[in-house]
């Protein structure tokens, strides 16, 4: 602008009487003539722009003199407003002649070359729009945001080009080319001046990192100022959090390599020396409360070394004791003195005095869907009561875990009186309604499918509605369901659940086939804030039947068994023809089976005669009544992915209130889970049951059956109790246990801030546990005498056609014992476009005979 001023005063022709003189030569003329005066204004060149507009910012009009000082501020005005590329004065016979040439209108602006940053990003900080006025300062400005926006995200070799294509109408459309180039990494990041830490040490504490090849999860290692001015402050935080108080940084200089592609790093700090905390006190002058109730929550003694964030979580502990006894705006101010001498710090912490509080209103924010009575309900404070920072902090939690809300914050405000308060409540939602789309492959069952709708808010009331399918080659499984946390306006949950179900052991493990019909009804009261009572009643229909398949195996296992070979002593023989020998002819044929006469064994009188005992009591139908309770216990921050708190649970199902069925069942789930390093999750539990009959024994369908994924690293009922016999199916069939118990432990770790922001997460765990009290061991169905190692040994002489193969029975019971099984391996989850999904990987380390083992199983889901 000041150079186009400068050619004004150069080029400014002013004509008088004929004589041409420049504004400078005008000047030096006006002591010996009188000044001219502009007879009119005259605008031309101008297309868009009324000539009316173009004079009004013009600071002379018709009847002023010819001041070029005027002159000179109408031109510089005119160029401000961004309308016009060029702006000339001329004068003709007394009339100023403006002549202009108007920028162009930008028809539209194109991105080319742009593929990390898309459109939508890139217009977010580009000023410029369609049918704006172009200006060249303006298309530099735009050029220099998104430059900015590449360095910010690691592209320091980007190369923006701006192009202007010229159209009718003085029109142009406006191309930005862009070359966005590789990211640019921190190779290397060097500290001067540190002597108490390495450099290594103070790399780990820093944001920025190194690039490595092996990083690809992380985003950390790219060149960001603003994360390099982060750093600094991180740095001195470490350093004063050891107790050095002059700790300073010098400078941080980060140079560019000449290709652009990486950046050198160097810190220069001084540390000082390490200090220790003097005499710590606290003062109050809250009228009501002594200072020594408030020297319990000092976190730091005198002696220890200095610690700066131990003084922040001191007043924070002092203002949270306020806050349990009413008052809600305390300021707790540290008095610090350092004696550098001594190299010891004294601190008073000052209690403000402040006015014991009244929750006055709660307002609530950001529910669309949720009703703000069941966001009310959570509260353990209500309008009107005193305030008490617990209480908050509790119904904060509590919201958490509904897991209605992506993310909960309650705001203290202040009231309309200083003993008034409000507390602002801010939420926002999220998907609450859930499709799952779960597959999964097992040894056995081949592909599994499930299939779940739920929502968990319907229609923002807080209820639950589910329904669930499940398709395998072992399962069939339907479900309905439904849940009112708050019946009849209190705080008792009831609810209901319809199902049917069937189990295929055509496909699995076990020998029966089930199909079960019924209806549970569930009510639930919470004792106080961590304790819930649930009670239960399920009625329901168990048809068991064993396969013709799995009858006419057994049966011709059963007559291969009693049929005398050629080893056998006379007596031996004699023996199983009294017994076995119905006709009489002198050997044993299935025709000694034939019961009614007909010539031909039926499918009944091979079951009859070659089941086993707990598959004959199993099968029939029969129906349990079943009531039951649970006492459960919960501190956990959320539900669903809990990072510290605790649960238990402890169940009983009696089986007998009417019915065939009659037994007690037991079981005990516990959860612990702490964070102790941000990112960093522990997960510890397990669980126990057991079950016991009342009068008669307990049937096949009734037991326990554990696998995974409940032990991650074993098929479905992959562990426990089962009927070895290797000529029924190339599995073994599982007769489940009465006793079980499982022990976890799973540790969540972060993969770096690029994985976070995709939504990828990952734990390592550890599984371990057993199923065990088969109770069918009898005279005849004794527990194997060979083990994993002799079975291995055996199928490897048979697969090698040795002449010398062990002779083992396999007609015994494996499995049934309390020894661990135990599995490691890692885990990953994706919070998918599609969906959540979950992917693990198991190693088997330990486990007994007849177990089957599965490595690898995923689920995929989506919500809504």
């Amino acid at each position: 602008m000041n150079k186009l001023c400068v050619v004004w005063r150069l080029l400014l022709v002013v004509t008088f009487g004929g004589i041409a003189l420049t504004g400078s030569a005008f000047a030096q003329d006006q002591a010996a003539r009188q000044t001219p005066t502009i007879r009119q204004i005259s605008v031309i060149g101008n297309e868009r722009v009324e000539p009316e507009t173009i004079a009004s910012y013009l600071e002379v009009k018709p009847g002023d003199p010819f001041d070029p000082a005027r002159l000179d501020a109408s031109l510089k005005n005119l160029f401000a407003t961004g309308l016009f590329s060029d702006v000339e004065f001329t004068e003709n016979q007394g009339a100023l002649v403006v002549r202009v040439v108007e920028n162009p209108i930008i028809n539209r602006i194109i991105y080319e070359g742009n593929k990390r940053l898309d459109n939508e990003k890139l217009n977010e900080e580009v000023q410029l729009r369609p049918r704006m006025v172009f200006t060249r300062a303006k298309v530099r400005a735009d050029v220099q945001r998104m430059m900015d926006l590449y360095r910010t995200s690691g592209r320091f070799a980007a190369i923006i080009e701006p192009k202007v294509v010229q159209l009718e109408q003085n029109r142009v459309d406006l191309i930005f080319e862009i070359q966005e180039g590789p990211k640019t990494k921190v190779s290397r990041i060097n500290f001067l001046g540190n002597h108490v830490y390495s450099d290594g040490d103070l790399r780990d504490v820093l944001a920025t990192k190194e690039a490595r090849w092996w990083k690809f999860f992380t985003s950390n290692d790219t060149f960001d100022p603003n994360r390099l001015a982060y750093d600094q402050q991180v740095l001195r935080q470490h350093y004063l959090n050891e107790g050095y108080a002059d700790f300073r940084v010098v400078s941080a200089v980060s140079e560019l390599t000449p290709d652009r592609k990486d950046f050198f790093i160097t810190f220069t700090v001084e540390e000082g020396e390490i200090y220790e905390f003097g005499k710590i006190d606290v003062e109050s002058e809250i009228r009501d409360v002594d200072a020594s109730l408030f020297r319990a929550f000092l976190l730091m003694r005198e002696g220890m070394t200095y610690n700066a964030e131990a003084i922040e979580k001191t007043i924070e502990s002092l203002s949270n004791a306020a806050g349990l006894l009413g008052y809600a705006f305390v300021d707790v101010r540290p008095q610090i003195k350092r004696d550098r001498d001594t190299r010891k710090i004294n601190i008073t912490f000052r209690v403000l005095d402040a006015p014991r509080v009244y929750v006055e209103r709660i307002n609530i924010h950001g529910n669309v869907v949720t009703l703000d009575r069941v966001i009310r309900r959570e509260f353990r404070l209500q309008e009107g009561d005193a305030f008490n920072s617990a209480h908050v902090k509790r119904s904060e939690n509590r919201l958490n875990r509904l897991n209605f809300f992506r993310s909960v914050e309650i705001e203290q405000l202040q009231g309309s009186e200083p003993d008034r308060m409000v507390l602002d409540v801010k939420v926002e939602e999220q998907p609450t309604g859930q499709l799952n789309l779960g597959a999964g492959f097992s040894s056995l069952e081949s592909f599994i499918f499930d299939f779940s709708v739920e929502q968990r808010n319907l229609q923002g009331r807080g209820q639950n509605l589910n329904l669930g399918l499940r398709l395998s080659g072992y399962r069939k499984e339907i479900n309905l369901g439904f849940t009112e946390p708050y019946f009849m306006g209190r705080n008792i949950a009831a609810g209901f659940d319809l199902f049917a179900r069937r189990t295929d052991s055509t496909q699995n493990q076990a020998s029966f086939n089930t199909k079960s019909y019924g209806l549970s009804l569930r009510g639930g009261l919470a004792l106080n804030e961590y304790w819930t009572l649930s009670t239960r009643y399920t009625i329901r229909q168990d048809d068991t039947t064993i396969p013709d398949y799995y009858i006419n195996t057994y049966f011709s296992y059963f007559l291969n068994g009693i049929t005398p070979t050629s080893d056998m002593e006379d007596d031996e023989v004699q023996e199983l023809l009294d017994l076995y020998d119905a006709n009489n002819d002198g050997s044993i044929t299935e025709l000694d089976f034939d019961t009614n006469g007909d010539g031909e064994v039926s499918v009944a009188e091979q079951s009859e005669a070659g089941l086993p005992r707990y598959l004959k009591e199993a099968e029939g139908k029969r129906w349990q009544s079943i009531l039951g309770y649970t006492v459960f216990f919960d501190t956990r921050n959320n539900i669903i992915r809990p990072t510290r708190g605790h649960s238990f649970a402890f169940s009983q199902d009696f089986a007998g209130l009417g019915g065939d069925v009659r037994y007690l069942r037991t079981r005990i789930n516990f959860d612990n889970y702490w964070t102790p390093f941000a990112g960093w999750t522990f997960r510890f539990g397990g669980e126990t049951g057991l079950i016991q009959g009342l009068g008669q024994d307990i049937r096949l369908t009734d037991k326990f059956y554990i696998g995974g994924p409940r032990i991650r690293g074993f098929d479905t009922s992959g562990i426990g109790p089962r009927d070895f016999n290797g000529g029924i199916s190339s599995s073994t069939g599982a007769l489940g246990g009465t006793a079980y118990y499982i022990a976890r432990g799973e540790l969540f770790f972060p993969l770096g801030d690029a994985a976070l922001e995709s939504g990828i997460g990952a734990s390592a765990f550890i599984d371990a546990g057993s199923l065990f009290r088969s109770q069918e061991e009898t005279d005849t169905f004794q527990k194997c005498t060979f083990g994993l190692s002799e079975y291995k040994a055996y199928q490897a002489a048979v697969d090698s056609g040795a002449d010398d193969i062990p002779d083992l029975n396999f007609d015994c019971l494996a499995g049934d014992s309390p020894s661990p099984r135990i599995a490691i391996g890692i885990g990953f989850s994706w919070q998918s476009p599609f969906g959540p999904f979950r992917i693990d990987l198991a190693k088997t380390l330990k486990k007994q005979l007849g177990d089957q083992t599965q490595t690898l199983q995923f689920n995929v889901g989506t919500t809504f």
